[in-house]
């Protein structure tokens, strides 16, 4: 035979796990921060899902990259507008259009 008290505690503590919450009290309600996580979370899911199937439709050019999709700006706005340049024209295999119309421009005709 175990502490009486101990014992009492054992069993209100087997049945408060049984039942679930005990008290009605505001805590048990959502609160506008957890409201707040879970729609972002939402939202970040129902993201990725649309580019996921977007993905599919890309050119294999395109998919080689890896790029993900995000709202945010991205870091590569940030570099020297000469620099950025390159970047493009390297994803895009659209080529140097500046050496293109040193090259053909319209002094040549």
């Amino acid at each position: 035979m175990g502490i009486e008290g101990n014992e009492t505690a054992d069993e209100l503590a087997d049945a408060g796990a049984n039942e679930g919450r005990m008290d009605d009290d505001r805590s048990a309600e959502p609160t506008i921060s957890g409201i707040g996580t879970t729609v972002r979370a939402l939202a970040d899911a129902a993201t990725s899902d649309w580019w996921s199937r977007c993905l599919t439709g890309l050119s294999a050019s395109y998919r080689k990259w890896g790029l993900g999709y995000s709202i945010a700006e991205p870091p590569e706005l940030r570099l020297p507008r000469t620099l950025l340049h390159q970047l493009l024209a390297a994803r895009t295999a659209h080529g140097d259009f500046a050496q293109y119309h040193r090259r053909f421009g319209p002094h040549r005709r």
